[in-house]
């Protein structure tokens, strides 16, 4: 199978699965895929937010490759980076306002640099991006409706000790966790994922993975890619993980550090 894979302003990213076949004119089905399906399909786009600017009864969008991101593959399905537009071509998701970003960013730059050096024809963003979150034991997520159903605490007491003494920063990873975290470099490596750094955060049971900077649009994709990963890997490691930024009173939250250059 295949898909178009985009970022509707779900805070997630969305995906439809099409098999790689075709009518063969004599009542059968043969393999096929053609250049048009590639470059541009046209999802159902009624049920994704859109920030106001629609009727909800106007369905049409339309997927769009993205070029500058490399295409990938998870559980045997092409996955293919696209932008999300209307029929008129307003953004229906976050990648095409931060394309549009980059190029706006890159003009700019361009012609600021070019007072100072007449053969600078380009300016490119670079993104590294920090991920934190929690890690949480699956039979005492499962003991949490709050958890369960809101990815964050919403009742109960502080714990006995929580980050006073700030010992769990940069401290010794427990073996469990960093099995979970050896488990989840590999798979990000073979998504092209440059995972790199690994430790504990400030916060008990708080982590944090960092991979090597990028391009701005592609790190994006990787964080994004990341976040539906790390989900798979911690239950196979009988953890769940939490991403919400605040997930527990009284502790620090997770941040998601940018640090960008051009």
């Amino acid at each position: 199978h295949y898909t178009h894979w985009f970022q509707p302003l779900t805070g997630g990213t969305a995906e439809k699965h099409d098999a790689f076949i075709e009518h063969d004119g004599k009542g059968g089905v043969m393999e096929k895929f053609t250049g048009k399906l590639l470059v541009q399909q046209e999802p159902d786009a009624s049920s994704f937010p859109n920030g106001g600017i629609r009727n909800t009864f106007e369905a049409r969008g339309y997927s769009a490759w993205d070029i500058s991101s490399p295409v990938f593959i998870i559980n045997n399905t092409l996955c293919i980076p696209t932008i999300f537009i209307s029929y008129t071509g307003e953004s229906l998701d976050f990648k095409t306002p931060l394309l549009r970003a980059l190029n706006a960013v890159d003009k700019a730059a361009t012609g600021v640099a070019r007072y100072f050096d007449k053969n600078v024809n380009h300016v490119v963003s670079y993104l590294g991006w920090e991920q934190e979150y929690f890690l949480v034991d699956e039979a005492l997520y499962a003991a949490r409706p709050d958890l369960v159903m809101t990815g964050r605490t919403l009742m109960g007491h502080e714990s006995a000790k929580n980050q006073q003494l700030e010992d769990h920063y940069f401290g010794a990873i427990p073996s469990r966790v960093e099995a979970f975290m050896l488990d989840l470099e590999i798979a990000c490596h073979k998504l092209g994922i440059p995972a790199r750094t690994r430790h504990n955060e400030v916060a008990p049971n708080q982590f944090e993975l960092a991979p090597i900077y990028e391009e701005t649009n592609l790190a994006n994709d990787h964080n994004l890619l990341l976040m539906d990963v790390i989900s798979e890997v911690a239950r196979r490691h009988n953890f769940r993980v939490l991403l919400h930024e605040k997930p527990f009173s009284g502790i620090n939250g997770s941040g998601k550090h940018n640090n960008w250059s051009l």
